[in-house]
């Protein structure tokens, strides 16, 4: 196998993961008129601004890319960007444009588990991919995201859906 992900590689693409899922969730509870699920996607909105926020800490602990990239910071981020685009979160106009889907609560819930999922998923592949010393660096992305689907199924308890 060639080149692989260094940690500061897959902390720039938890940080693009981040901004779009705070977009979604952004254009969600803007367009959805249902309180309970404005106040979950209000939550989520609020927890990847949070979650950027401390991924680009850790990026900022761990420095930027290794010597070993064939690649310059913009086209590395160009690159994550592409590879992010539409594969996880959608788009804020198509957040917008699932608003009769997301306005019931058991609807919202079960797209944001999906998501959350899907970001989880996304970054246990680059596990593999991966240099092995940068390893706990996405475990802990992938522990910050589990605790959105925890915090998700506790909503899912309390409104009993």
């Amino acid at each position: 196998m060639g080149e692989k992900f260094a940690g500061s590689e897959v902390l720039q693409m938890a940080v693009e993961i981040e901004k779009k899922g705070k977009a979604f969730y952004g254009s969600v509870v803007s367009v959805v008129k249902d309180e309970k699920t404005r106040d979950i996607f209000q939550y989520l909105a609020d927890e990847e601004v949070r979650h950027e926020k401390t991924f680009r800490k850790m990026l900022a602990d761990v420095g930027t890319k290794t010597d070993q990239s064939p690649y310059d910071d913009m086209e590395m981020i160009l690159y994550f960007r592409s590879l992010i685009d539409r594969k996880i979160f959608p788009t804020e106009e198509e957040g917008i444009s699932m608003k009769k889907e997301i306005g019931a609560p058991a609807v919202a819930i079960r797209i944001a588990l999906s998501l959350e999922k899907d970001t989880i998923l996304f970054f246990n592949e680059l596990l593999h991919v991966s240099e092995e010393k940068d390893h706990q660096v996405i475990e802990r992305i992938i522990d910050e995201e589990r605790e959105h689907i925890r915090r998700i199924l506790r909503f899912k308890t309390e409104l009993r859906v």
